[in-house]
């Protein structure tokens, strides 16, 4: 489709807030991975993809409704993996990562549910997306949702926000010719005030071209409540992921939200000792899920790490289950269990 200016794209009447993951969801989206190549072709190891993703999908399923995209021929292998409470619904899909492919949703004046879609272009053309393009407006149409396609190219997972008008995110993967070519940071900002009707934007360096996402922000750092994050830590790192975490603490440490508030980090160690010995294993904690009565975290098989993740992070939401999974197939293919879902607001 062809380019669309900031400034037409500003020129509507469009009035949204984007609520907070942690309010109720009335489903949890995800996507089928469909395409064999993406891991190497037909064979074992993609078999454990789909089939750790369907254990994800029947663990969220007991304490909410969950509807996966699919193509109609996974119906049936879907289904078994999945379980008897994850809905199918019949949308062509590339991969697994709801969060960056399909909408963001948010909330209008009359608080209805709108879809922004962020036009998904395989983070920068690394991955083919010709399906998962279309996920977006496919899903927004079948809950009957007002889209909103926005001028702005991005993904979901790169931007983490508290329901109360901040918004976080990374200069990496937003202010980037790969998705936004000769848009400066100004124009994206203001875009995405509007369009999420948040009213702080706090711009944090992030990592580019060392992993296929050029550094979301929701694999470091995420908002628990208006006013309290937690952020991975992985002491002792002296590479450009570390300077870069360092440096993104360090603008918090001088920020405040959208209503004057400093912000309090709590910070979880990484898994340094994991059971995956695969080089894009994502060995983040911060990269769960909220969902409705539940929270959805990694357990990577490090005794240690494992158990004072799930203590700080039942301390932080005492209101949550937490539920551990392994979900390795999934974190070694540099994404999470945040990355393949996506919540619908009630």
């Amino acid at each position: 489709m062809p380019e669309i200016s900031v400034k037409s794209a500003l020129a509507g009447n469009w009035k949204a807030t984007i609520p907070s993951e942690a309010e109720p969801h009335s489903r949890t989206w995800m996507a089928w991975p469909s395409t064999p190549a993406v891991y190497g072709g037909p064979g074992a190891y993609y078999e454990s993809v789909q089939e750790t993703l369907g254990r994800l999908a029947a663990a969220i399923a007991e304490n909410e409704p969950v509807a996966m995209a699919a193509p109609s021929e996974h119906h049936a292998l879907a289904a078994e993996l999945c379980g008897p409470k994850v809905q199918l619904v019949d949308i062509v899909t590339d991969d697994m990562w709801m969060r960056d492919s399909g909408p963001v949703f948010v909330r209008t004046a009359n608080d209805a549910i709108a879809a922004v879609d962020f036009r998904f272009n395989g983070w920068g053309n690394k991955q083919a997306h010709v399906h998962d393009a279309k996920i977006a407006s496919n899903v927004a149409g079948y809950v009957g949702a007002k889209c909103h396609v926005s001028p702005v190219r991005g993904e979901g997972g790169g931007i983490e926000y508290d329901g109360d008008g901040t918004l976080l995110l990374t200069e990496s993967c937003w202010v980037n010719d790969n998705r936004n070519p000769g848009t400066s940071r100004a124009e994206i900002e203001q875009h995405l005030k509007v369009v999420l009707g948040v009213k702080a934007v706090i711009w944090v360096p992030g990592v580019r071209g060392k992993d296929i996402t050029d550094g979301h922000i929701d694999g470091s750092i995420r908002f628990v409540k208006p006013g309290l994050l937690v952020a991975s830590n992985w002491p002792g790192d002296t590479s450009e992921w570390g300077r870069a975490h360092k440096e993104a603490l360090a603008i918090l440490a001088r920020a405040k939200d959208a209503h004057g508030r400093k912000f309090e980090v709590i910070s979880i160690p990484s898994s340094t000792n994991a059971r995956s010995r695969s080089d894009d294993f994502l060995t983040s904690y911060a990269n769960y899920y909220v969902g409705n009565g539940a929270l959805y975290t990694p357990q990577f098989g490090d005794r240690k790490a494992d158990a004072l993740a799930k203590e700080t992070l039942g301390r932080l939401h005492p209101e949550r289950r937490i539920v551990q999974l392994d979900m390795d197939r999934i974190y070694e293919n540099g994404g999470g269990i945040h990355c393949v879902t996506q919540q619908q607001p009630s």
